[in-house]
C-alpha cells in the first residue's frame, strides 16, 4: 500500500510518541527529531509507510541508547489484556476464532489504555468477510503461516492458532528482536506461553519484508498454502506483492489510507483472502 500526504503526520506522531518512551533526555531528543525528520522528507506517493518507520526506528534504538522502548508499554498493555480475555467465551468454530483475533487488533498503541475494555467488548462486524472462502482453501492446505501483530495481541491469537494447527503445520511468526510493540521472541518467554504452533523468528521490522527474511523463512514463505496476516503494518508491506489467493488478512482499518485502500470506513474490520 502506498502512502498518502496524511501518512506523514501519523508517521511523526509515531517517531515522536517512540522518542519519548526511549529517553527523557531533551539533547538526545532533538538529535533524533533531527534524524527522523531528514528520514521522513523522503515520503513520496511511491513510498510504503512502513518503508520509512523501518529506518527511524534503529535510529532512536542507536541514539537513545534503548534496545526496547516499548517494553513497559507492552507488558502494561498484556496485563490489561488477559483481564478483558478471560471474559471472553473460548470460540470453537473458524468465524469465532477470527472474530476474536480480529478482536486483538484493536489493541494499539495510539488507543487510550482505558478505552480498551470498551474497544474489545464490541464483536466485529467484517465489512470485508472471506471467512467461508478462507474455510473452503482449509480443505488442501498443509503448510500454515501466521504473521503476527502487536504483542498484546497473542492471546486473541491463539484460539485461531489452535483451530488451524488441527488443519496443518503452523508457523507463527514474530520479530526476532523488539520494534514497536510488535510481538518478539522475547516476549513470549516473558509472558510464559506455551503456543500451539512453531515459532518462527523474522527481522525486527514494522510489516513483513520476504526479501529481508532469512533464506530459511523466504522458503516457507513461498511454499506456504496460507499466510494469515495480523494487524494494518503486514496488509500495508503484503500488498505490495501480486495478489496470489493465500493471503488472509485479519486487522482493523485504523486509518484514512488504509481504510480508502480498501473501499471500508476507518474502524471497519476486514476478514479478507486475497
Amino acid at each position: 500500500m502506498k502512502a498518502e500526504p496524511e501518512c506523514l503526520d501519523c508517521l511523526r506522531n509515531l517517531a515522536r510518541q517512540t522518542t519519548e518512551l526511549a529517553t527523557s533526555d531533551p539533547l538526545v531528543r532533538s538529535e533524533i527529531e533531527r534524524e527522523v525528520a531528514k528520514i521522513l522528507e523522503r515520503l513520496s506517493p511511491e513510498t510504503v509507510p512502513t518503508d520509512l518507520s523501518n529506518e527511524f526506528h534503529p535510529v532512536i534504538k542507536k541514539l537513545s541508547g534503548n534496545p526496547d522502548p516499548y517494553r513497559a508499554r507492552k507488558l502494561r498493555e498484556v496485563e490489561m489484556v488477559k483481564r478483558t480475555f478471560s471474559k471472553i467465551r473460548p470460540p470453537g468454530d473458524l468465524r469465532r476464532c477470527v472474530e476474536v483475533a480480529a478482536q486483538g487488533n484493536a489493541i494499539d498503541f495510539f488507543v487510550d489504555p482505558e478505552s480498551l475494555d470498551r474497544e474489545l467488548s464490541v464483536r466485529p462486524n467484517f465489512v470485508i468477510d472471506d471467512i467461508a472462502k478462507l474455510e473452503r482453501k482449509l480443505e488442501g492446505v498443509r503448510d500454515i503461516l501466521y504473521l503476527a501483530d502487536n504483542a498484546a495481541e497473542v492471546l486473541f491469537d491463539l484460539p485461531l492458532l489452535t483451530f488451524l494447527g488441527r488443519k496443518a503445520r503452523v508457523g507463527y511468526v514474530v520479530k526476532e528482536s523488539p520494534v514497536q510493540n510488535d510481538l518478539a521472541v522475547e516476549d513470549i518467554r516473558l509472558m510464559g506461553l506455551r503456543l500451539p504452533a512453531e515459532i518462527i523468528p523474522s527481522p525486527a521490522t514494522v510489516g513483513f519484508y520476504p526479501d529481508r527474511a532469512s533464506p530459511q523463512l523466504r522458503e516457507r514463505f513461498a511454499r506456504a498454502d496460507l499466510v494469515v496476516a495480523k494487524g494494518m503494518g503486514n496488509y500495508e508491506t503484503l500488498s505490495e506483492l501480486p495478489e496470489s489467493g493465500k493471503f488472509f488478512y485479519i486487522f482493523r482499518a485504523k486509518c484514512g489510507p488504509v481504510a480508502r485502500s480498501l473501499g471500508v470506513k476507518v474502524g471497519d474490520y476486514a476478514a479478507m483472502l486475497r
